[in-house]
Order: structure tokens, then C-alpha cells, then sequence
């Protein structure tokens, strides 16, 4: 059984003994020239572009996996890579040839056109799919001993991280409409939350009477409610200073159940809807530097560590792990009361606008029978 979360081809195992057998026997031999053992002529089951590649195997058992499975979505990024770059590059290659030299021609194809960060990203996938494919007892088949000052890739600088300013939130909120200038809010003014965390928000189940606790349990992600947070630390719950509580409450108004962010016929909405028909458009009108919902969280992480709030409440509004073996034992993070007089002291670092958005496109239609 291979450990990545499916059978192992045995065709590959055979292949890999006879190439590590014709290596063997080429070194032993070396006047025989350059005389090619016919054991390299292996299945394409060990193409790394083949149908029943050791890709996919690898891809498959990222969300079966037992040890920090991914969500679908980054999984939805590793096969992005394979089928876009990876795969078409080393077409009808065998895993047995992918070295140190193969890798540094991947990355002189991909060097012209993406980032330090997606170069490495992809070399990484790269590297991961050789290194899963193993025997019946665990060991790699293929190993290799990567030579990175030879392979060359670009060093990462600084990457691109666009945030925005105290000043920047108050401009998107001014021009922001309906439940975007709500959504938007309490990204930027609590936590900081994640935008699938703040869009799988439910009225009467996930936030507390007075709205000033949201108790973050599940995200919402491409139409779907998942349980699983991005990190285990992610299930918490996140405070709000009064103001930004009371712009919560006037926008829920009278409803009692459903999503707190939705469309007309209360369908979920949809982040990259929510970018396409909101954000974007009102950045480029403020001729704001482009950025998604990160701009937010970001601002607000900076606002915390430049107040003196403890640590140990910064990771735990964050959904971060603790520092520090210390902040284990902070009892006082189970206490609310404590935890809503800090949220009020640090308050948004922003202003809200003085007229609140009505829910706008969140009224309900009737169904018709």
C-alpha cells in the first residue's frame, strides 16, 4: 500500500528495482559505454504526467491523510500547478530521470512568467510527488538529494501583501453598499476574521443576543458550509467593541435564523461575487492598491499589535496557535467579560459611516408553491 492514501502501482515498484539494479550494474561496469539497460523502458505508470500517475495518488491522499489533511481548495491549487506547468513540462518522463537538472529547466521554463513565490510553490509540488511515491515498507523509491544553489530558483524579496489604512477603511465604507459595508466592517473592525469565517456566520445560532461575540465554528467556501476551520485553532470566538456591535444588530433587525450574509433568494454569498460586483470596483475608484478580502485582516492584525493588547488575546481572536507554552494556562481568554472590555478599548481604529446600510438585496422572497 503506498502511504499517500491509495494502492501502490506495482508496475512502478518493479521499475524502480530495475532502474536501481541497471544503475547498479552500470556503475560496476564502467567501460561498457554508453550502452542503455532495456530496464528504462518502465510502464508509464511512472510517468509523473501519466493517467495513473503518482500525481494524482499524491493529490488524493492530501485530503484523505490522517496528518494535517488540506481543504479542497488548496488541493484545488496543487492540481492548478500540476496541469498547468508541472504535468505539460515533463510529459512522458519517468519519476527515475526527474533530478536535479530536470528541476532547474522547470524552473528556466517557468522563471519568464511567475513570481519567486509561485516558482518555489510549484518546485515544492514538484518535488512532493517524487518523494510520495514509496514501497510496502515506507521507503522513498526515487530519493533524492536536491541540489537548490544548482536549481537555482529566484530568491523571494518581498512579496506582495497589500493592506490598506485606518483611512482606507473609512473610504471603502463610505462608498460600500448594503450588507458589503457591514461585511467589510467587521472584517476590518473585529478579530481578525477570515472572509469564509464572516461569510458562514448564521443569525441566531453563531452570534450571541447582543452581537457582541461571534462564535466562529464553521466557514463558508464556494456555495458550501464546512465545519473544518483553515487551521486548528480556527473554531474560537471573536469580540466586538460596542459601535461596531450596534451597526450589527440595526443590520440583522428582526431576522431570527439564516446566513448573515446572503443573496436575495438566500443563497450563500460568494467571495469571488462579493470582489467582482463590491470590492474591486471601489478600490480602482479610490485608486486603492488592488487587494482581497487580506486587506482587511491585515489591517486589523496591524491595528492589535499596535495597541497593547496581551498576546495571548491577539492569537486567540485570530485563530492563531500560542507563542508561548505560557498562554496556555491564560484562563482569563474564557472569560467574556474580560475579553469585551479589551475589544472596547481597542475599539476599530476607523470611523464608521454615519448612515449604516439597510440589508438592501437581503430581503426575503416569497417562495411561489
Amino acid at each position: 500500500m503506498c502511504s499517500s492514501g491509495g494502492t501502490f502501482p506495482e508496475s512502478l515498484i518493479r521499475d524502480a528495482r530495475k532502474w536501481r539494479l541497471a544503475s547498479a550494474a552500470r556503475a560496476q561496469s564502467p567501460n561498457d559505454g554508453p550502452q542503455r539497460s532495456s530496464s528504462n523502458s518502465v510502464s508509464t505508470q511512472s510517468n509523473i504526467s501519466s493517467k495513473q500517475h503518482q500525481g494524482e495518488i499524491w493529490l488524493k491522499s492530501l485530503a484523505k491523510r490522517k496528518r494535517n489533511p488540506l481543504e479542497q481548495t488548496t488541493i484545488d491549487n496543487r492540481r492548478y500547478a500540476l496541469d498547468k506547468w508541472i504535468y505539460p513540462f515533463f510529459e512522458g518522463r519517468l519519476l527515475a530521470s526527474i533530478n536535479n537538472r530536470a528541476m532547474k529547466e522547470l524552473v528556466e521554463k517557468m522563471a519568464p512568467k511567475l513570481s519567486a513565490a509561485s516558482i518555489r510553490d510549484y518546485v515544492n509540488i514538484a518535488k512532493s510527488v517524487i518523494a510520495s511515491a514509496i514501497n510496502e515498507d515506507g521507503e522513498e523509491l526515487f530519493p533524492r538529494k536536491w541540489n537548490e544553489e544548482y536549481i537555482d530558483a529566484p530568491v523571494i524579496d518581498v512579496q506582495r501583501q497589500p493592506s490598506t489604512t485606518g483611512d482606507g477603511v473609512t473610504a471603502v465604507l463610505e462608498r460600500a453598499k448594503g450588507q458589503y459595508q457591514v461585511l467589510y466592517a467587521l472584517l476590518a473592525g473585529c478579530g481578525p476574521l477570515r472572509a469564509g469565517e464572516a461569510l458562514g456566520l448564521e443569525v441566531g445560532k453563531r452570534i450571541s443576543p447582543d452581537c457582541r461575540t461571534l462564535y466562529i465554528q464553521q466557514k463558508a467556501k464556494r456555495g458550501l458550509i464546512q465545519r473544518r476551520m483553515k487551521t486548528k485553532n480556527g473554531a474560537r470566538e471573536v469580540d466586538l467593541c460596542s459601535t461596531l456591535a450596534a451597526m450589527l444588530q440595526d443590520f440583522i433587525g428582526t431576522r431570527t435564523s439564516g446566513l448573515l450574509f446572503q443573496t436575495s433568494t438566500g443563497a450563500q454569498l460568494l467571495q469571488s461575487n462579493t470582489l467582482e460586483d463590491s470590492l474591486h470596483p471601489i478600490l480602482a475608484g479610490l485608486e486603492h492598491v488592488k487587494g482581497g478580502f487580506n486587506i482587511f485582516r491585515r489591517f486589523r492584525i496591524t491595528h492589535l499589535e499596535k495597541s497593547d493588547c496581551p498576546d495571548a488575546l491577539k492569537h486567540f481572536w485570530s485563530g492563531h496557535a500560542q507563542k508561548h507554552v505560557s498562554e496556555r494556562y491564560v484562563k482569563l481568554l474564557r472569560e467574556r467579560e474580560y475579553r469585551l472590555q479589551w475589544a472596547e478599548r481597542i475599539g476599530l481604529g476607523f470611523t464608521l459611516p454615519s448612515a449604516v446600510g439597510l440589508p438592501g438585496p437581503l430581503q426575503v422572497v416569497p417562495k411561489v408553491a
